[in-house]
């Protein structure tokens, strides 16, 4: 990292993604990247920031005005919900007009650096914009690109349920990255961040963001709502839920450490994958008894890939892939 390339990063969005980035960026206590400023619209999320990030460095702006915390920095977190992303970012390149800051209220708590308190001439060319949406593309921060910033899209594999524990585990996070690559200055920004970070990139092309983003939610989310079902149908067959989700945690855990060391497919394992085709008739005529269909709908959506994985590996022969097809078709 280059000792005259200083990133001074102001927070916009202080929610649990924005606040464990500004948490874990100040923990590391090196002046090369730091944050600078925290901007929120909402009096309890500007709290919660307080809370959370002034016993570890005084000198943050908090404020509710995005200009404001901008005019202080040289790179942009827009940490908001997705579609606040756009407004965000025109909030400060179209009606910035390269204002007196010493007009707009300040909340911080702090005792903020003096020479942050002197008038700022805004100057977009010498910012860079960053927002870590999974879906949008980087043209949301057109207001700021078209005053000369660079823009990008910094999107963080990653679950925020959190901000102390997602920060305690950030290291190593994969960073899905969108950027112009003849943009030389927001590469090196990008760069600079996942090193500091700890963390790993792999570039997403602006036009396949949207696939990207439907990929991690599968992964995530949708794991979550599997987990769901599985609880939901013991549930209904009078299995305690509590200690049945004990159970199937610790065998999807199981499951996880077969993925990273074998990878998705060889990792496979159960009735599909061993062609026992009689277990899988019996699943699907118990699950058409139950009182929720949507069992039944899941377990066949699932049942159909997971045979065809099986198919792949040559774990089960034709025959008995199309035979559990046509079972799981309904």
């Amino acid at each position: 990292m280059e000792k005259t390339f200083f990133l001074k990063i102001s927070i916009i969005g202080a929610g649990r993604l924005g606040l464990t980035l500004a948490y874990s960026i100040i923990k590391k206590d090196n002046p090369a990247v730091s944050v600078v400023s925290v901007s929120s619209r909402s009096d309890k999320s500007l709290d919660t920031a307080k809370e959370i990030l002034f016993k570890q460095d005084s000198n943050i702006l908090f404020t509710k005005n995005n200009l404001l915390a901008a005019s202080v920095s040289n790179c942009i977190f827009i940490c908001t919900p997705d579609d606040e992303i756009e407004n965000a970012c025109r909030s400060i390149f179209e009606e910035g007009k390269n204002a007196d800051t010493e007009n707009y209220e300040c909340l911080s708590r702090g005792s903020f650096r003096k020479n942050h308190a002197k008038t700022y001439a805004f100057n977009p060319e010498d910012m860079t914009v960053i927002h870590f949406s999974g879906s949008k593309k980087t043209d949301i921060l057109i207001s700021a690109e078209e005053k000369g910033a660079s823009v990008a899209c910094m999107h963080p594999l990653k679950s925020f349920a959190s901000v102390l524990e997602s920060a305690k585990t950030l290291d190593n996070t994969l960073y899905g990255v969108t950027y112009d690559p003849a943009d030389k200055r927001i590469q090196k920004t990008i760069d600079i961040l996942a090193d500091f970070l700890k963390g790993r990139t792999i570039f997403v092309d602006n036009d396949k963001k949207t696939l990207y983003h439907a990929c991690a939610c599968i992964a995530s989310n949708y794991l979550v709502s599997l987990m769901d079902f599985a609880v939901g149908v013991g549930k209904e067959i009078g299995l305690n839920p509590e200690a049945f989700l004990s159970g199937i945690l610790n065998l999807s855990e199981g499951t996880m450490a077969n993925i990273k060391k074998f990878g998705t497919k060889k990792a496979l394992t159960g009735p599909i994958a061993r062609g026992d085709l009689s277990t899988i008739q019996e699943h699907v005529k118990s699950l058409k008894n139950l009182k929720t269909r949507q069992f039944m709908e899941i377990y066949g959506i699932m049942g159909k890939k997971t045979a065809e994985i099986a198919f792949e590996n040559k774990w089960i022969d034709d025959k008995t892939y199309k035979k559990l097809l046509y079972v799981l078709k309904d």
